[in-house]
């Protein structure tokens, strides 16, 4: 797999791009807030084409996201279902899926656990 380093507007977010054969993997690291959505957004602009049947988004070493964050993935979700490619988010335990949990959207995103399986969705918000 071919691997890009991203730097995303700020010293706290980074991300990691590899692509082979119609399969794109996007690892984030850090901080996902509203200093670095524009960069990846750009980035995904990139990396998602005609070419691409798969993408994952990687948020297991991600410590802090914020609304624009979170938009930024719905958009993604929505994107991936009207171009008609494969969408799944890596998601493990701690403060991010905390926040998915909480907003909802652990039961509308495609997360899957670490250890492969799909992530059991909370109860919807009330």
């Amino acid at each position: 797999m071919l691997e890009d380093h991203v730097y995303l507007g700020s010293r706290l977010c980074r991300m990691v791009t590899e692509q082979a054969a119609g399969k794109s993997v996007v690892r984030l690291y850090g901080e996902f807030d509203l200093s670095c959505v524009q960069a990846f957004e750009e980035e995904l602009g990139r990396i998602v084409d005609g070419e691409t049947s798969t993408l994952i988004v990687d948020l297991r070493e991600l410590e802090f996201i914020d609304s624009t964050g979170l938009r930024a993935l719905l958009s993604l979700h929505n994107l991936a279902r009207g171009d008609g490619f494969d969408f799944t988010v890596f998601c493990g335990d701690g403060t991010v899926r905390r926040v998915l949990r909480e907003t909802g959207l652990d039961g509308v995103l495609p997360l899957v656990e670490p250890s492969g399986a799909a992530a059991p969705a909370s109860d919807p918000p009330i």
